[in-house]
């Protein structure tokens, strides 16, 4: 999730599904850590140099994210940028067993 997709005119339904699916996973996983790290959406956003907005919208799946602004939130919430990465994945799997996604 940290390299930006291809245009979307070049992805199939079931690829841009899969593209949010990760968004949206990728999103939760930061909004879980932020809370587990006692930070406010407003806290965060001036640790990674974003705004509170630019949070809501990563932590609600609207917005993908370069690979720098991956390792921003990830230096922010005390994870490395594979670890915030890993987290995701493994929640993604767990949704997507569960049939949540």
């Amino acid at each position: 999730m940290g390299v930006m997709p291809q245009s979307s005119a070049h992805l199939s339904e079931a690829q841009l599904a899969v593209q949010e699916r990760r968004r949206v996973s990728l999103g939760n996983t930061i909004c879980d850590l932020r809370h587990a790290r006692g930070l406010t959406q407003t806290q965060l956003a001036a640790a990674v140099g974003v705004s509170k907005r630019g949070v809501i919208r990563i932590e609600q799946g609207q917005t993908s994210l370069t690979v720098d602004i991956l390792g921003r939130f990830a230096d922010a919430l005390g994870v490395r940028p594979s670890e915030l990465l890993r987290l995701a994945e493994e929640r993604d799997a767990a949704d997507s067993r569960s049939g949540l996604s």
